[in-house]
């Protein structure tokens, strides 16, 4: 995928969702054989875009992921390209049969396994396995080999390892989109093993999975047991939660989304999950006329900043500028300020009363609510401290200035720390949005630990609670708001795991918060940008050496190609 072709949002679904949508269809008359093979044509047509053979020389595929010049691929030139293609007995079996019939089609050979017999295929899958014995039969698919690979063939299975040896590709069509809770066990655990031990051993194979990788539990992401680590997965129609959540998204490799000819008004009535685009998110950010100035842009007050931590609250403001605020301002400890004046250019600030370990007091609150009756938004938090006046002061400041609020980093203490179960104020906060990672969020829900597969549940669990929007960090950032409609964010990566990423997102969406966004988009455009521009600018500097500051300079990137597509 592209981040700089114009897009707008993909739907998420559960994979159980859309088996009950395929049922919907057929009963509407769409003729299940015909998705079937639309399915499997994708597929095929994926891997001859990827592949060059004598019969496709001028097909033309974009891999690049992050990149701010496109380039092609180098594809393969060889002739004669082998590849092996390995079905279960279910209807993924019966995509993966119409890919093998395509390809052979184009000129490839291809080794095709079932490691089911056929007695045990569906319907459907037994209409195309028949198709391409009769083609097979009749001369038309010479290219073609078929193997019955079984539990109890030891013979089969080494044929099996030594025809991947000499592949270029392998395609997954074993499980699809049904495989829920229990985990893979015997002989196509083992099979998964093979086709993982076949990538391992050579960096060039490449493996390409049909829906999701067989394995993958498409509800929620869950490894059952064994899964296929896949390069590429091609699925139909919508996003399959379980390949955009982790770990799932880690064996999905790249996903491209096909159209196999579903209405879109069937996937209407399920769960609201998006992935949003680029042209999405510069639509969503507020446009400028010539009229515009610094007041009429946006102006965030940041309360941040302690003794020692002086950085998170530079940082913050640094990104709230960088993303477009007009008037940034930053409350701090008094005695703090010689050293925000030194570190801050552009930003004003405004010291208050400190506590003795040299944090904000909370007898600084009155100074603070009539200062803030002049800015549109705040950002609390970063660098904060957890002392107890403090901590007091940030809870006041939420139950009473009403102005749209990100809150982060030591800023949550307010909501995990005991609190009166009457002071509903608290419980009411449509006005923030909260930014946890996996472990403050499971201190703000009184829960020991957040296992990956049940990351949305607790983010949906916060954001009811408190009224919030909730974007919880790490892979795959989840933002949930209080009307159940969750984003999977698409951008950053491991780079984004080192200190003070979480500050500089603060800054991002209360930039955007004070610039006149709703909270949603806020934090949605928010994480996009934080992440994009970490994709972009850990290209210069590695992924392993990215410190937070360089996304200040990435941000000028992401902006660079959002205004392309927005002026």
């Amino acid at each position: 995928m592209n981040f700089f072709k114009e897009q707008h949002l993909i739907s998420i679904l559960k994979g159980s969702h859309t088996s009950e949508i395929d049922s919907k269809c057929f009963d509407a008359g769409i003729d299940s054989k015909l998705l079937m093979n639309n399915a499997g044509t994708k597929v095929s047509d994926f891997i001859s875009s990827r592949f060059e053979t004598p019969d496709n020389k001028n097909v033309t595929f974009w891999f690049d992921d992050i990149e701010l010049e496109k380039y092609p691929v180098n594809k393969s030139k060889i002739n004669n390209i082998k590849g092996a293609v390995v079905c279960g007995g279910g209807n993924n079996g019966g995509d993966g049969f119409v890919c093998a019939i395509n390809l052979v089609k184009k000129g490839y050979f291809i080794n095709l396994y079932c490691i089911t017999a056929p007695e045990k295929f569906s319907k459907d899958s037994s209409f195309y396995f028949n198709e391409l014995e009769k083609l097979k039969n009749e001369g038309k698919l010479q290219n073609l080999n078929i193997y019955f690979v079984l539990k109890e063939d030891a013979d089969g299975i080494n044929n099996f390892k030594d025809s991947l040896k000499n592949s270029s590709f392998i395609v997954d069509a074993i499980f699809g989109t049904g495989l829920h809770g229990n985990e893979v066990k015997g002989f196509a655990r083992e099979i998964i093993g093979v086709i993982n031990d076949a990538k391992d051993n050579n960096s060039k194979l490449a493996v390409i999975s049909v829906d999701i990788p067989s394995g993958i539990d498409s509800d929620n992401g869950k490894v059952l047991g064994e899964a296929v680590r896949a390069d590429y997965t091609i699925t139909f129609g919508v996003k399959k939660l379980g390949i955009t959540v982790f770990p799932g998204a880690f064996y999905a490799g790249k996903v491209e989304v096909a159209d196999i000819g579903i209405p879109e008004k069937y996937y209407e009535e399920y769960e609201k999950i998006y992935e949003a685009g680029i042209k999405w998110i510069a639509d969503k950010i507020p446009e400028r006329t010539p009229a515009s100035y610094k007041h009429s842009v946006g102006k965030l007050l940041v309360i941040a900043g302690s003794l020692g931590f002086t950085g998170a609250a530079v940082m913050t403001c640094e990104a709230a500028m960088r993303t477009g605020a007009g008037i940034v301002t930053l409350v701090c400890p008094w005695e703090l300020n010689p050293v925000f004046e030194v570190k801050l250019t552009e930003v004003m600030t405004f010291p208050v009363e400190q506590t003795e370990e040299g944090s904000i007091h909370f007898n600084s609150f009155d100074e603070i609510l009539e200062e803030s009756e002049k800015y549109d938004a705040l950002a609390i938090g970063p660098g904060i401290s957890r002392n107890p006046s403090t901590v007091r002061l940030v809870r006041e400041i939420l139950k009473k200035i009403k102005k749209p609020t990100v809150l982060d980093a030591d800023g949550l203490k307010t909501l995990s720390s005991p609190m009166d179960t009457q002071d509903d104020d608290l419980f009411r906060l449509n006005h923030v949005i909260i930014t946890p990672h996996s472990g403050e969020l499971a201190s703000i829900l009184s829960k020991e630990k957040i296992e990956f597969e049940k990351r949305l549940e607790a983010n949906t669990e916060a954001s009811r609670k408190f009224s919030v929007v909730s974007l919880l960090k790490g892979p795959g950032t989840l933002i949930t708001n209080t009307d159940n409609i969750s984003f999977i964010n698409p951008t950053g990566d491991f780079a984004l795991a080192t200190a003070g990423t979480g500050d500089i997102l603060t800054g991002i969406i209360g930039s955007l918060l004070c610039q006149g966004m709703d909270l949603t988009d806020a934090a949605v455009c928010g994480a996009y940008i934080h992440g994009l521009a970490s994709d972009i600018i850990s290209r210069k500097t590695g992924k392993t050496s990215m410190i937070a500051t360089d996304l200040l300079e990435g941000i000028k990137y992401v902006f660079l190609e959002i205004e392309k597509l927005k002026y």
